[in-house]
């Protein structure tokens, strides 16, 4: 059987296996070439090509072949390529390292000991200290090991069994980037479905691939419409008269007001060093992605700040995937350096939802109806506090 046909087989028993038929829509993304064009195997985050002579002499098991193909299926999964080009452009070795930790060691705790697929002898071998962490935490450790000298996981010897075509992963087109970006999550999704009806589940995400893109852990769609279409549109004085009981299982005294469509939400991102890269981070994009999802805003804004704006992303009518935030931070912490970016922008959103841990120093003050998703104990002084938990 010649490397086509082997990859071909690989894909149908993915797609046929009960937990990791999960990516087999993943697999249909993109185009997946054999040639010599790499040494190794590749992907752009969108297409991928294996070189036979490469899958030939290190891939001659089955289950090796099956975790190869499903390493270039997890990294366009996670966008690893578009995500985080920050870290290429600081230090593309580790941040093909980091990104290769956080692929294998997930794709072997899937596979929980089956043997459905093996971590081949080559490349970055799975390390538990990572299990958990993202792909900027392990490679900050990787680089702190290797500011101090040390010859661990940062080391220059380890090289991965791909490539990860870093330059490519952007057509230059971004009406085309965003197609393939929705494709993938739309990709995602699809995936689910399959594996909870092979698993004979109508609910449930707890042995899936990607929890920590699909799992929202808050009822944001009825929290959050309550909030906006209760207290930012269509807005009554005389109904605070009757509070709405919703809420009060919140304990907030909250109006019945009337709503309209929300054309435009402000999503502020606490990027600070404190939460940036880690856990917190994950489960605020995912309630940020459900948070669209539900609404359907016409405009987002969501802004990452820690003492400054750190960045702007705007989608427009639905155009978002998870897999499109691009966090930057990672300094201390301001939380009024939003409102005032707000106010100098002439930025006039219906409503704004802050994702933050708490510790922000000065809260900030706005007259916009202020939604705070807060992942510790603290209450803000104003708007309305909900607690994530993280």
């Amino acid at each position: 059987m010649n490397v086509q046909d082997r990859i071909k087989k690989s894909h149908i028993a993915i797609m046929q296996h009960k937990t990791f038929c999960s990516f087999g829509s993943i697999l249909a993304c993109g185009k997946v070439k054999v040639g010599d064009d790499v040494p190794t195997a590749a992907t752009n985050g969108w297409d991928v090509i294996y070189n036979p002579d490469f899958v030939d002499q290190h891939m001659k098991l089955d289950p090796e072949l099956r975790f190869l193909v499903l390493h270039e299926a997890m990294h366009k999964a996670y966008r690893h390529l578009q995500v985080w080009q920050v870290l290429h452009e600081e230090d593309a070795q580790l941040a093909n390292i980091a990104a290769d930790h956080f692929v294998n060691l997930s794709l072997v705790d899937m596979d929980a000991g089956e043997g459905f697929i093996k971590m081949p002898t080559l490349g970055v071998q799975p390390d538990a200290k990572y299990r958990g962490w993202s792909v900027k935490q392990i490679f900050e450790d990787l680089k702190q090991e290797q500011e101090e000298g040390g010859e661990g996981e940062g080391g220059s010897g380890e090289q991965g069994f791909d490539e990860h075509d870093w330059e490519n992963a952007t057509s230059g087109d971004p009406t085309k980037d965003a197609e393939r970006a929705n494709e993938i999550q739309r990709a995602i999704r699809q995936g689910e479905i399959i594996r909870r009806k092979m698993a004979g589940k109508g609910a449930g995400n707890e042995d899936g691939a990607f929890g920590d893109l699909l799992q929202p852990k808050i009822d944001w769609k009825k929290v959050l419409r309550d909030f906006i279409t209760e207290t930012c549109a269509g807005r009554d004085e005389s109904s605070w008269r009757k509070p709405n009981r919703r809420f009060l299982s919140y304990d907030v005294y909250m109006p019945s007001m009337v709503g309209t469509t929300m054309t435009e939400l402000v999503i502020g991102f606490d990027t600070s060093g404190s939460i940036f890269g880690g856990h917190e981070m994950t489960v605020f994009a995912s309630e940020i992605k459900t948070i669209i999802e539900d609404i359907k805003p016409t405009k987002v804004h969501v802004i990452y700040w820690d003492t400054a704006i750190a960045g702007h992303q705007t989608f427009e009518e639905g155009q978002f995937a998870v897999q499109d935030l691009k966090p930057k931070g990672g300094g201390g912490t301001d939380g009024s350096v939003l409102f005032e970016y707000l106010r100098e922008q002439r930025i006039t959103p219906q409503a704004i939802v802050q994702f933050t841990d708490g510790y922000v120093g000065d809260w900030g003050k706005t007259d916009v109806p202020t939604l705070w998703a807060v992942s510790s104990d603290l209450v803000a002084p104003f708007g309305t506090t909900i607690r994530v938990e993280a």
